[in-house]
């Protein structure tokens, strides 16, 4: 073999060698001293079985603290679009500002949400007014939509009640593990609705026999005035 063949192979070798030194310095770097990682901690989303309350015994569902919360501060939480709002007049009862949103999803969970805003009854009767002739619910009451003038003069009304209808049928299992045992617990004979009652964090549940839920939220306080608890 001449030495021009073997000057050629060894720089073959060097060439080789040089390459692989090239990619596997990075490699042994990594090894040696990995990146430091951060690690972002994942938020759970307020679903409607996560419920907080503030110093004041305030529960907060869905991000909004009832009875803290108000028409402003829903606006901006779930922004102005998407919501449908207005004031509803029953009889026997002072006027309330009620806000619709037909498509609301928390995490991976679709449903129905009605915010109630209550209070100063002489400014949503003048809102009322304003808008000339109401029109008939199915719930026996008179309603007028309102738009963003009425609800800047109506921005500070507080937030007094959260009703969410899943879209998902729900059985009374998943309700108990999600939610615990009821305090109080009653069957509605005609209708066949049951009723679930969580009196220290203002909860009441009403399901059908089909699976269909409403849940109502509120304060404590609240749920005591409006339900009679000890005839249950």
């Amino acid at each position: 073999m001449s030495r021009r063949k073997i000057r050629v192979r060894q720089l073959y070798w060097i060439l080789g060698l040089t390459l692989i030194a090239i990619v596997l310095t990075p490699l042994v770097r990594l090894l040696w001293h990995p990146p430091t990682t951060v690690q972002t901690p994942t938020k759970e989303p307020p679903l409607p079985w996560s419920i907080t309350f503030d110093e004041a015994g305030r529960p907060s569902v869905f991000g909004l603290v009832l009875d803290s919360s108000t028409v402003a501060d829903v606006l901006q939480h779930l922004g102005k679009g998407g919501g449908q709002w207005a004031i509803l007049e029953r009889p026997g009862n002072p006027p309330v500002l009620e806000a619709y949103y037909p498509d609301f999803i928390v995490g991976r969970i679709e449903g129905k949400l009605i915010l109630r805003f209550s209070g100063d009854p002489e400014a949503l009767s003048r809102e009322f007014t304003r808008h000339g002739r109401a029109e008939p619910t199915a719930s026996g009451a008179r309603k007028v939509e309102v738009g963003p003038e009425s609800l800047s003069r109506l921005s500070r009304l507080p937030l007094t009640l959260i009703t969410f209808l899943p879209k998902a049928q729900i059985d009374e299992a998943i309700l108990r593990e999600r939610y615990g045992s009821p305090a109080h617990q009653w069957l509605e004979e005609e209708t066949k609705v049951q009723h679930y009652l969580y009196p220290e964090r203002g909860i009441h549940i009403l399901r059908t026999e089909r699976g269909r839920t409403v849940i109502e939220y509120t304060t404590p306080e609240r749920l005591r005035r409006h339900l009679s608890i000890e005839r249950h």
